[in-house]
């Protein structure tokens, strides 16, 4: 609750001394790549970003900003044991975990500075509210004669995040953005699993569509 307050009082801060040097309200749609950073074996994603300025004056740097992140599995080897003398006491199987991420983001966009009219340079600082759900597999896994010690299982978990980016609008309609977001801000779950929450950082492409031009 304490990161919560203090963003928020960091966002009146920003609101009150800071513009977005654009007199439009805009629509922007984006995708590229995604890598955890929260996670010594990372997981990678390909995430879709749906960013929207709804008021049109230059004056008003609010921002809503919608992500989700398309999972790749994250594959390692794991153990399991049996009993049985019949059967060989240990195999490996491959475990497949995917971490699927969906976030909705309030904040400010900051100008920073221009490289020309049509080239700028703009930084984002958002709270978000997002679900991170993992879903665990183990491949040919026999688990009628064999035993995963201490295995992974499904989480499905919601909570704050915090979240910013460096946005480059090049030549005014096409966006190169680099957007890095916390891992969620509550406890991890008693169940003890080999992976954290997600925290990922994404480089994306995207186009703008511009309307509402204020005068």
């Amino acid at each position: 609750m304490k990161f919560i307050l203090t963003y928020i009082a960091a966002l009146c801060g920003f609101m009150s001394i800071s513009v977005v040097t654009s007199g439009q309200s805009f629509i922007s749609l984006s995708s590229g790549i995604s890598r955890d950073i929260n996670n010594t074996k990372p997981f990678y994603h390909i995430p879709v970003s749906l960013q929207w300025k709804p008021f049109p004056k230059s004056s008003n740097p609010f921002l809503i900003e919608v992500d989700y992140d398309i999972p790749f599995k994250n594959n390692s080897l794991v153990n399991a044991y049996t009993s049985n003398p019949s059967l060989p006491q240990q195999v490996s199987l491959q475990e497949n975990i995917r971490s699927y991420l969906f976030t909705v983001s309030a904040g400010l966009r900051i100008y920073l500075f221009s490289i020309d009219a049509n080239n700028k340079f703009y930084f984002d600082f958002l709270l978000g509210f997002c679900n991170q759900k993992f879903k665990v597999d183990y491949v040919n896994y026999d688990n009628a004669n064999y035993e995963v010690l201490n295995p992974d299982v499904d989480s499905n978990n919601s909570g704050f995040v915090l979240s910013t980016s460096v946005v480059y609008n090049l030549n005014h309609d096409f966006q190169i953005m680099l957007h890095a977001q916390t891992p969620l801000l509550i406890d991890r779950e008693k169940y003890p699993v080999s992976y954290k929450f997600a925290a990922p950082l994404q480089l994306t492409f995207g186009y703008n569509f511009y309307y509402n031009k204020s005068k």
